[in-house]
Formats: structure tokens, C-alpha cells, sequence
């Protein structure tokens, strides 16, 4: 008789969190190494229309949004999510809650970093913001760590 292993809902959904939370770590590395290409060979510079004395504060004003964007929006989300699962008892509605925002956590935290970075690199033309805001999405990454939802 062939023994059939039981799947645990909530090892499934740590699996393809953690496969995504990885895949979010290599595009992110992606992005820097190609950055770093761009910024070689094809720099960009900043744009005239756009005074030089308003590009360091927009950019500022980016950072301080991005911070903030992470710490209430993505991370309480995320982690308000896993209390309520754990607080239901992993029951499916809250299983299949939990995995949607999770899912779109680690889609959106990459995405937007990306986004932002690129704008401030193409404002300022220093590549360092660029870096500056993949190091914060590497670092929101690196906090939510799905292996840590225990049944």
C-alpha cells in the first residue's frame, strides 16, 4: 500500500513565499548589477526642465515616502495579516487572505523600490539612489520572513 503524504496548506504557502521572496532578491540584484552597466556606459543626465535646486528635495521626498510606504502600508499589512492567521486558527478564509496579501507584498515591495529608484536615478543622474532604494527593498525583504508563520 503507497503511503500518501498530507500537505499541509501552510507549508504550501510558505514554500511559494519563500520561492517569491527569493525571486525578489534576484531581480533586485539584477537591477543593481544592471544599473551599475547603464550608469557605465549609458549615464544618464539629469533633466533641464527640472531646476537643480528641486531635484535633491524630490528625490528626499521619494526616500521619505518609499520609508514610510514599507513600514505602515507593507509591513503592518503584511504582519496584521499573519497575527489574524495565526489568531483564526489557520482556517482556509484566512489562509487564502494571508496569501493574497503576501503575494502582493513581495510583487509590490520589489516593484515600487525599482520604480523610485529609477526615477531618482534619472532625476539626479547618481546611481546611488538608485542602490540607495533597492538596499531599502532588500532590507523589507530580508524582515518578512515567511518561515516564521508556526502552526
Amino acid at each position: 500500500m503507497r503511503s500518501v503524504k498530507k500537505t499541509n496548506p501552510l507549508q504550501h504557502i510558505q514554500n511559494a513565499l519563500l520561492k517569491r521572496r527569493k525571486i525578489g532578491f534576484i531581480v533586485l540584484f539584477i537591477i543593481a548589477i544592471l544599473g551599475y552597466f547603464i550608469d557605465q556606459y549609458y549615464p544618464f543626465l539629469p533633466p533641464e526642465y527640472i531646476s537643480p535646486e528641486w531635484r535633491d528635495p524630490f528625490v528626499y521626498f521619494l526616500i521619505t515616502y518609499k520609508v514610510i510606504e514599507l513600514g505602515i502600508f507593507y509591513l503592518l499589512f503584511y504582519k496584521r495579516y499573519s497575527i489574524a492567521l495565526i489568531e483564526a486558527k489557520f482556517h482556509l478564509h484566512a489562509v487564502a487572505k494571508f496569501e493574497k496579501n503576501a503575494k502582493r507584498f513581495f510583487f509590490l515591495v520589489p516593484q515600487g523600490s525599482i520604480v523610485f529608484g529609477f526615477l531618482s536615478y534619472k532625476l539626479t543622474g547618481e546611481i546611488m539612489y538608485l542602490w540607495l532604494f533597492l538596499c531599502i527593498s532588500t532590507f523589507a525583504l530580508w524582515l518578512v520572513n515567511p518561515k516564521k508563520l508556526k502552526h
